[in-house]
């Protein structure tokens, strides 16, 4: 069952507070093969907040940062671990199995596992 939790915030702040949880509590942890890190998060109806809001959607295999926005093509490829495989779709590149995506949608930021080996 999902969990949910929402981001709420503005313009630039948004882009850069949300690429900074997601990172911090879904990327990070994913690309070392661990859980979202949910400490110091409530768990509520659903899912996990901050300060009464909304932040983060998990499911056992993947983790958003609702209503978060990066430019991944900056973020991502200073890593020089992804390679983007459609618009908005990044994929870890022959350093982890399996394969793990980073995907830029309208519900914010997510890191999933993939079932996909090199």
């Amino acid at each position: 069952m999902p969990v949910v939790l929402g981001l709420l915030c503005s313009g630039t702040a948004m882009a850069d507070s949300g690429w900074a949880l997601f990172e911090a509590r879904c990327l990070v942890p994913y690309e070392h093969i661990a859980p979202a890190d949910v400490r110091g998060l409530v768990r509520t109806d659903g899912g996990w907040a901050r300060g009464g809001e909304v932040v983060l959607i998990t499911t056992p295999s993947s983790c958003t940062a609702r209503g978060a926005t990066a430019d991944l093509a900056t973020r991502l490829a200073a890593r020089q671990a992804y390679v983007e495989i459609s618009a908005g779709v990044w994929q870890s590149h022959l350093w982890r199995e399996p394969r793990m995506e980073v995907v830029l949608d309208d519900s914010g930021l997510t890191a999933r596992e993939t079932d996909l080996e090199s």
